[in-house]
């Protein structure tokens, strides 16, 4: 663990007893960095509160002034079911927010049985329960970190599904240089790009959000099946040449379709142009 995020743990060890203090808590998580251990000097403090009655925002506001935190902000608006804000706590960013238990629980069923979001920013909400450290209400949290644990199938194919959509630039390759299509061209990759992590965490089973995603390669190093040099390739396809770039994406696509295949071999991915083919320009009778 860094000597960052020990600091912020120390803090955000305030806030909670604070918090218990003034709330009836039933759990607190420490999530992001922080709580993953790799925290910088950069990094904040994301404190989770699960709660069976949403406190009020005054009650909120005294949780800040008993630690001396300072320049509160309102990111959004109170709910029955959640409340927080953000303020600076000895320097540190620090977002504290408080949830009903039962829309955890609501969360939990719409992500991984009812599979309504699979690819969406909500995730980050499964990768930040999975990776976050209990700091109070232990027994709760690692309730929900076993279910997350389990990674379901369904959920794992689902992942798999709606991440397996790539633009065909290795097809489109010739017509775009003739068209002044840069901007398109690197919209598509960067889109293919996190589409490849999707697939790939899937295959892998691990939550994967393209929100505010970091530290790439400390993502990629959990994952047991995924093409060689993944992410310096990867990085690489924004340095080389359109048409080379063109064909280093589709390779990785085939690569991550084999890997697919050889773990569930009844999973359709189809490509109306897999890689390697090339539209053909037309010619005058």
């Amino acid at each position: 663990m860094t000597d960052e995020a020990v600091y912020l743990r120390s803090l955000a060890g305030r806030v909670v007893e604070a918090a218990r203090a003034r709330v009836p808590v039933r759990a607190a998580l420490l999530a992001g960095s922080a709580g993953r251990g790799d925290a910088d000097r950069f990094s904040d403090i994301d404190l989770l509160f699960y709660v069976d009655e949403v406190p009020s925002t005054g009650a909120i506001a005294a949780i800040r002034e008993a630690v001396g935190g300072i320049d509160p902000v309102r990111r959004f608006e109170a709910t029955e079911y959640v409340n927080g804000e953000e303020f600076r706590l000895e320097g540190v960013r620090t977002e504290v927010s408080f949830t009903d238990v039962q829309r955890i629980e609501w969360q939990l069923d719409s992500l991984l049985v009812e599979l309504d979001q699979v690819a969406s920013p909500r995730q980050k909400f499964l990768s930040g329960l999975a990776e976050g450290v209990p700091l109070y209400g232990k027994a709760l949290i690692e309730q929900w970190q076993r279910r997350l644990a389990t990674y379901p199938e369904a959920f794992r194919e689902e992942m798999i599904r709606r991440h397996w959509n790539f633009f065909p630039l290795w097809y489109y390759d010739e017509a775009m240089a003739l068209r002044d299509s840069e901007l398109w061209r690197l919209d598509a990759l960067l889109e293919g790009a996190f589409n490849l992590l999707g697939v790939l965490a899937g295959v892998n089973r691990l939550y994967f959000a393209r929100f505010e995603f970091k530290r790439m390669r400390q993502f990629a190093a959990k994952m047991e099946l995924a093409p060689p040099a993944l992410i310096d390739r990867l990085e690489e396809l924004f340095r080389l040449p359109a048409a080379e770039a063109a064909q280093s994406f589709g390779q990785l696509i085939e690569e991550t379709r084999q890997l697919v295949a050889s773990e569930l071999p009844d999973l359709e991915l189809p490509l109306p142009f897999p890689p390697g083919t090339h539209q053909q320009p037309w010619r005058r009778a």
